[in-house]
């Protein structure tokens, strides 16, 4: 199928029901599988719900891709923070834009920069991320996992321009 052909898809806000909570868990642990191919230890699709529940709140922002009502891609932004938290696609549906997008919109909302870190592991994502223009920053380790990742940023190429005071 050529770009041409596939449906379109929209972005809108997460509502945060129950149902909702297990396709955005059963998206990041396919995603998650498909990056770490030689992880010895798959945790259970209750290990990545019960991060959602608790981790997809509140003051984090959760942005959906969807088509036809079927959730594609997900992002959690931390505005405050000028971070993106998480971004995964479905395995089976990447390059179809859906990633890109969802940087679009990580861009829209925090106009003045922006970053994200991605697992050393992860080359894929690194690839993209670089496609998509952000410079590599430092590399550490995750303070929870102990997993080494590196920093992405995404910096406005002119600031953004502040609305006028009237009055």
């Amino acid at each position: 199928m050529s770009a041409a052909q596939i449906p379109a898809f929209h972005l809108r806000s997460r509502d945060g029901a129950a149902e909702e909570n297990l396709v955005l868990a059963g998206i990041w642990r396919r995603a998650w599988i498909a990056a770490n191919r030689r992880a010895t230890v798959i945790e259970p699709i209750t290990h990545w719900l019960r991060r959602v529940q608790t981790e997809f709140v509140p003051p984090a922002d959760v942005v959906l891709a969807e088509r036809e009502g079927q959730v594609l891609a997900f992002m959690v932004l931390l505005a405050r923070r000028e971070y993106v938290a998480q971004l995964f696609v479905e395995p089976h549906l990447r390059n179809q834009g859906l990633g890109q997008a969802m940087l679009d919109e990580a861009s829209v909302r925090m106009p003045f920069g922006w970053k994200l870190h991605v697992a050393t592991s992860n080359t894929a994502a690194q690839r993209f991320y670089e496609r998509y223009g952000l410079e590599r920053g430092a590399v550490d380790r995750h303070p929870s996992s102990g997993r080494e990742r590196v920093a992405y940023h995404w910096y406005p190429t002119s600031p953004p321009r502040q609305p006028r005071r009237i009055g």
